[in-house]
């Protein structure tokens, strides 16, 4: 199962090349990483069950213009014991064009510890449902 998210391309994203610029890329894998884990939090805090990024990789295969209809789609790719793997596609929803591909890796944290956790019983079923 995947999810996707669409992403508004706004003219300050773009660099003097008129294309998104690569970091806020990695912006627009956030904004859509935080919208699919909130459908897992519901109405509990990030910090009750939340992560850091460990890895990030960015493939580019095209440029991100201001005219296209960015969607992130979004698949879990590995379960771990305290960390997750998500993969991603930026794609063009006009053309169906591959933008990008990414690959981030979650370590679940302890914030009021400051160490990383086990991932939840729960998180582990939520996840697998997601797969």
């Amino acid at each position: 199962m995947s999810f996707q998210h669409p992403i508004a391309v706004r003219f300050r994203d773009l660099d003097a090349l008129q294309h998104v610029n690569n970091a806020v890329t990695v912006t627009y894998l956030e904004t859509a990483r935080f919208a699919w884990w909130k459908l897992y939090l519901q109405d509990r805090p990030f910090e009750a069950e939340g992560f850091l990024i460990a890895r990030i990789e960015v493939d580019y295969k095209k440029p991100i213009l201001l005219t296209h209809d960015v969607r992130i789609e979004i698949h879990i790719t590995h379960i771990g014991t305290k960390s997750f793997h998500l993969s991603y596609r930026i794609f063009d929803a006009k053309s169906g064009d591959t933008l990008a591909r990414a690959l981030t890796v979650q370590v679940m944290f302890d914030f009021a510890l400051f160490t990383s956790k086990p991932l939840s019983t729960q998180a582990i079923t939520w996840l697998e449902s997601q797969r």
